[in-house]
């Protein structure tokens, strides 16, 4: 290939520092590479006197190869021979890799252990959000923080907390940032609890020699700064430092590298036009303040000739962009297909649901690739060849903003039997051994048809005619979890996978999430499975039972561990490098496919609205801090906000437009609103007068017959006036009250508004009470009320110890056991039990107070006798003088006063 001007100045312009700004399919990988070389053969440094930075991996990882491949054939020439001996200490990866490898090799200095690791993201994750939780209760006593947290609620506020540190991480931003900018009381509560959550979490990962990504960055800086000579050395040392995707830097990595750059040659390729990444901290300012900087110096260049896409596409792409990216540069084409029509758009009316518009849409798009396959006038240029050759499911991607609606779109694919490979996924909750893990989980903790199901045909492989089979006879596939359940006339397969979830809903109480994991996967032996299949998936069944251990640690109960996931955006960080060699169609989210190409490129959803997610607590650290109650400075940051992601949605739709070689389609929904989107943008009905034979416009419209009877809400919507209302709706009256909520408000009011109306979960109130392996007293009376319903549906007498012995299959420690069978023991021995009055065992009522408003509970035992009822409630407190009995009297007087007002 030979090179344009600006490519061959950007190679070997050695003497001055110089910022490239790379337009997509610019080949600025090759110009990187081609520099590298031109430096090494001038035998201007050796190879480790060089730094090459990358934003992915995957970019570091071709960098090199594409150096050996080079350094192989000219072994024979200079020093390229121990170059490449040397070439695999050379400082070539990303931010993160090179900070670590500085961290390193001064580790005193840096003040890290030898032994230091990289925390795993879902670790760092969890002890975040359990740093956050902590951090709030322990400082209720604190007027703003208590104050906050009654009007936000415990669990908004920790989500609130958990996105600002989030945002200011990803910047590279310190605590002390948000304490100078805090104005108002609730402001300085906010700024005290990410301090002290900071403090909390770092405790955390030292105690276990952990670095989270931003330790990496901020310690590096640190040494930086704090060690001039260790600077001067490193200045000293690299004498030439490139730099790629410098638009997605954040602030401390910026610092950094001008810091190093400092009497060095600086080498910056970038585009702003493809700075996608300020959900990631990316600063796209900073790219443009260092290029303006060398530009006036004359040590700047564009280069603007693109060798990926037809100049169809390009010449869509410019025109598109003239007027939506202010102070856009065109890129110039440099191939031309051969074929018409190579940019089509494929529109529908917004009609109907939203599932029925995506799936509509999913059709449209399955049938345009059968339809591409079997036009035998379709082509696309093959690389390898240089012909061209007839498309196979392989040459597709289908882009998405997000993954949201995915499966309506792989719905329709596999309707229409296409061959598809969704990328990105990425976190291992999607690995099918751990997706099937977390159904058995769940099966454990909800007893529902549904995880059921999905445990029963995935985990124990029970065809879909025997669960059938077995509705039929039962009428519920639940009822096979009935301790009564009898399993004669159906499969053995699955009567031992109903025996084995049995077991494991038995022992959930007792077990930690650890045991209850490693216990299923150990039952249905899982891990020899997936050893068979993919080592990958081993590794990520280990990654999950240590997230299990440490929520342990946390002492969390299932339930919660199985909400706790559900929020969990386990978003992949780098690129799925997806492969060449399947034939299938790939989906794709735009933000994992910069950096790619491909030959056909559906942009799908493309009428989806663009808007972003505000919450309740805003920050830019050009402007401050806003609360949601504080009105005018919080619509006033929320419109700063709004317009930093219009403009960065431009950019994502560039990146997006530009990944097509010879095939550019773009599905959505056509929509009258004024709303922006990727169509709207666009406007496929504005260009039609204006190309000849390049775009095509194809609009369905099998939705219009769809009859919608819509009523305008805004006709009848009350006019409200200027002024705003902050409503606390923490602060409410439940409709209905059960007799223990009663019990528990009179037993501590405080507490009681803690727990349901703050939301905090009461085993944070237990988190220094020693050994968690212990049962609470809560747990210890769930099995107790459970052990006597058996007693009495087995009617087991006093002197059957065994017997006793022999229902308590819960696996209980020694201390627990010898509680829970005295208590037992006891009752037997009470007259509650040898009674020869009418028993009833918990009895459900609901009492009407009037107002809509209701008291709810279960009577344990109503004793009828000749000479009256005794109403009983069982407890296994030690109640001798205890605040308690006040409490449980309330509770026992309720039933007392249902009874009376029943039997009336």
């Amino acid at each position: 290939m030979e090179y344009t001007p600006e490519q061959k100045k950007a190679i070997e312009t050695v003497t001055q520092n110089l910022v490239v700004t790379a337009g997509a399919g610019a080949g600025k990988t090759k110009v990187l590479v081609d520099r590298i070389l031109y430096i090494l053969e001038q035998g201007l440094v050796d190879i480790d006197e060089i730094v090459a930075i990358t934003y992915t991996k995957k970019a570091a990882l071709e960098i090199r190869e594409r150096l050996r491949k080079e350094m192989i054939k000219r072994k024979d020439e200079g020093d390229f021979s121990r170059c490449l001996e040397k070439l695999g200490v050379a400082y070539i990866g990303t931010i993160h890799s090179f900070c670590m490898r500085l961290l390193m090799e001064n580790p005193v200095e840096a003040g890290i252990d030898s032994d230091a690791k990289v925390i795993e993201e879902y670790r760092s994750k969890a002890w975040m959000k359990e740093s956050i939780r902590e951090t709030i209760i322990d400082n209720l006593e604190n007027k703003s923080v208590f104050q906050l947290t009654s009007e936000l609620g415990f669990s908004k506020l920790s989500y609130e907390i958990y996105e600002l540190m989030n945002k200011m991480q990803n910047q590279g931003l310190r605590p002390s940032v948000i304490n100078t900018m805090a104005e108002t009381e609730d402001e300085k509560a906010i700024a005290l609890l990410i301090e002290k959550t900071y403090k909390l979490y770092n405790f955390k990962k030292e105690e276990q020699f952990f670095l989270d990504y931003e330790d990496i960055l901020q310690k590096t800086l640190d040494l930086l700064k704090e060690n001039k000579a260790i600077l001067s050395e490193y200045q000293k040392k690299f004498r030439f430092i490139l730099i790629d995707e410098y638009q997605d830097l954040n602030f401390v990595q910026d610092e950094i590298l001008r810091l190093l750059g400092k009497n060095t040659n600086i080498f910056v390729v970038g585009d702003k036009k493809q700075s996608i990444y300020g959900f990631r901290g990316a600063r796209v300012e900073l790219f443009e303040k260092l290029r303006k900087d060398l530009e006036r110096q004359g040590q700047a260049l564009t280069l603007k000739d693109n060798f990926r896409s037809d100049d169809r596409i390009i010449e869509h792409v410019n025109q598109s962009f003239e007027n939506l990216i202010e102070g856009y540069e065109p890129i110039k084409a440099n191939r031309r297909h051969g074929g018409q029509n190579n940019i089509c758009f494929l529109t529908m009316e917004s009609q109907g649901t939203m599932s029925e518009r995506r799936q509509k849409e999913g059709e449209m798009i399955a049938k345009k690739i059968l339809e591409m396959i079997s036009d035998e006038s379709v082509k696309v240029f093959d690389r390898e060849t240089q012909k061209y050759r007839r498309p196979s499911f392989r040459d597709f991607a289908v882009l998405l903003r997000r993954k949201t609606h995915i499966k309506h779109y792989v719905n329709a694919f596999k309707a229409h039997e296409i061959p598809f490979y969704v990328a990105d996924t990425g976190s291992i909750m999607e690995d099918s051994s751990v997706k099937n893990i977390l159904c058995a989980l769940k099966t454990v903790a909800f007893r529902d048809n549904i995880n059921l199901y999905g445990t029963l045909s995935h985990l124990f492989k029970i065809s879909d005619e025997e669960l059938a089979e077995y509705v039929l006879m039962r009428q519920e596939l639940i009822s096979g979890l009935e301790e009564d359940a009898s399993y004669d006339d159906i499969p053995e397969s699955l009567a031992e996978a109903f025996k084995l979830i049995l077991m494991w809903c038995k022992i959930k109480d007792r077990a930690t999430l650890r045991e209850l994991a490693q216990r299923i996967a150990d039952d249905t032996m899982l891990l020899a499975a997936a050893a068979q299949n993919d080592l990958l998936e081993v590794e990520n069944v280990f990654k999950f039972l240590d997230l299990c251990r440490d929520y342990d640690e946390q002492g969390y109960t299932l339930r919660e561990f199985l909400e706790e996931l559900s929020d969990f955006g386990w978003e992949q960080q780098e690129a799925i490098d997806v492969s060449e060699e399947e034939d299938v169609v790939k989906f794709v989210t735009i933000h994992s496919s910069k950096g790619l190409e491909f030959p056909i490129v559906i942009l799908a959803d493309s009428g989806q609205e663009i808007s972003g997610i505000f919450t309740e607590i805003l920050f830019e650290p050009k402007i401050g801090l806003a609360l949601k109650k504080d009105r005018d400075k919080w619509e006033m940051l929320k419109k700063y906000l709004n317009q930093k992601e219009i403009e960065e949605a431009k950019r994502l739709l560039y990146v997006a437009l530009t990944r097509a070689r010879d095939y550019l389609l773009i599905s959505g929904e056509m929509k009258s609103d004024k709303k922006d989107s990727f169509l709207k943008w666009l406007n496929p009905e504005s260009i039609t007068d204006s190309v000849d034979d390049g775009i095509s416009i194809q609009t369905i419209w099998e939705l219009s017959d769809v009859a919608v009877n819509t009523v305008n809400l805004q006709e009848n919507k009350p006019k409200l006036g200027k002024k705003q209302i902050y409503l606390n709706k923490h602060i409410s009256v439940p409709r209905s009250f059960s007799v223990t909520s009663i019990g528990e408000f009179a037993r501590c009011p405080r507490r009681y508004y803690l727990s349901n109306q703050m939301g905090i979960p009461e085993r944070l109130f237990y988190k220094d009470c020693g050994d968690l392996s212990r049962l609470s007293a809560r747990e210890r009376g769930t099995i107790v009320h459970e052990l006597i319903e058996k007693i009495h549906k087995e009617n087991i007498k006093v002197n059957n110890k065994e017997k006793i012995l022999a229902i308590n299959s819960y696996p209980l420690n020694f201390q627990d056991r010898k509680f829970i069978e005295s208590c037992l023991q006891n009752y037997l021995e009470s007259d509650l039990y040898n009674t020869s009055g009418v028993v009833y065992s918990e009895m459900p009522f609901t009492y009407h107070l009037g107002e809509r408003r209701y008291i709810t509970g279960k009577i344990d035992r109503l004793i009828l006798e000749e000479d009256g009822a005794t109403v009983v409630d069982f407890k296994t407190n030690s109640m001798i003088g205890s605040d308690l009995m006040k409490a449980y009297h309330l509770q026992v007087m309720a039933y007392a006063w249902q009874y009376l007002k029943f039997a009336a």
